[in-house]
């Protein structure tokens, strides 16, 4: 039989805090547990809750998207009961991310086309309301160090192998060779640029007429892709399986970054404040095939996501869920 769990992480190993969330959700509140998010910020705590978020327990670990900043990819980052830290994405930890998602099966399998959307709770295909919310996959467990990524970037000791940008902001045209990622299946997920006005393109959020309510996830205009056969507690995406992961070069392993993808491969360095980091072009023919995530059998694979968001009006945001969607074989 097969199943999809939510989860809590928390734990450097891998095990999750809370193994599920049992029918509950999650809530995002502002400067502390149960307050308001005001209009056009972003959530300070992050815990498990009911539909409107009026019940709460079990804090997880607070990722913040930081408005205004460039290049994107920058965040607030609160281990749950720690302290925070202010770095780009590829600095987060996998256990310091906001969601545990695993797939479980009773015989080994593989993985692939796995896709997360942001929803109305009713339809996949249409876009919560009255909300605004960044998403990104996290793959970190112990990459290289590098001194910084972006004007805002401080110390973390590691350079992952998930997105590098969130999804639902504009990535930056000075940064990205394209704003998209193509996956095995060869589906291709787009998101907006920092040339256009419209980063979701979704009609439903056009015809909203609300200032910025492009700029997230959802509908049929941002899906994001997660990366193929993670293995249970991401062991198919280990450090030793990772090119560069053990101190920096470009040696090919089992998979380049995810994010080599859509990183202009002259700027890569500069990105992230190494001069040895260098994939070159992950779209080219012989080097896409090493963005896509692992390639073992098992019963149970796990990908960790970073979410956040903002209000566009007052009040508890009920048309506002997560759903998941793979292929496995």
């Amino acid at each position: 039989m097969a199943e999809i769990r939510f989860q809590i992480l928390g734990a450097a190993d891998g095990t999750p805090n809370l193994d599920t969330l049992s029918g509950s959700g999650l809530a995002f509140y502002g400067s502390s547990a149960g307050s308001s998010v005001q209009i056009g910020a972003y959530q300070d705590n992050t815990y498990v809750a009911n539909s409107d978020g009026s019940i709460y327990k079990d804090a997880t670990n607070n990722v913040k998207y930081v408005a205004s900043t460039h290049p994107s990819g920058m965040t607030v980052t609160s281990e749950a009961g720690g302290s925070d830290l202010t770095i780009g994405l590829s600095g987060v930890k996998t256990y310091q991310s906001t969601l545990g998602i695993e797939f479980g099966h009773s015989t080994n399998v593989n993985v692939q086309n796995a896709q997360l959307r942001i929803y109305d709770r009713t339809n996949i295909n249409y876009p919560a309301s009255g909300v605004l919310c960044k998403v990104a996959e996290i793959i970190n467990h112990n990459g290289g160090s590098y001194a910084s990524q972006g004007s805002l970037g401080v110390t973390s000791n590691a350079v992952g192998s998930g997105d590098c940008f969130w999804w639902g902001e504009p990535w930056p045209t000075q940064y990205s060779t394209k704003n998209y990622f193509t996956n095995s299946s060869g589906e291709v997920f787009v998101n907006g640029s920092s040339a256009v006005s419209n980063v979701n393109g979704d009609s439903r959020l056009s015809a909203a007429a609300v200032a910025g309510s492009y700029a997230t996830v959802g509908g049929t205009g941002i899906v994001v892709p997660l990366s193929n056969s993670p293995g249970s507690g991401q062991k198919q995406l280990q450090p030793s399986e990772i090119a560069g992961a053990t101190g920096g070069g470009t040696t090919p392993g089992m998979m380049w970054p995810k994010w080599t993808q859509y990183v202009d491969s002259a700027e890569q360095s500069n990105m992230f404040e190494r001069s040895d980091i260098s994939f070159g072009d992950g779209s080219a023919a012989a080097n896409i095939g090493k963005t896509y995530g692992g390639t073992g059998v098992d019963t149970h694979h796990t990908w960790a996501v970073a979410l956040s968001s903002s209000p566009l009006s007052i009040g508890s945001k009920e048309q506002f869920g997560l759903y998941v969607s793979l292929e496995y074989l």
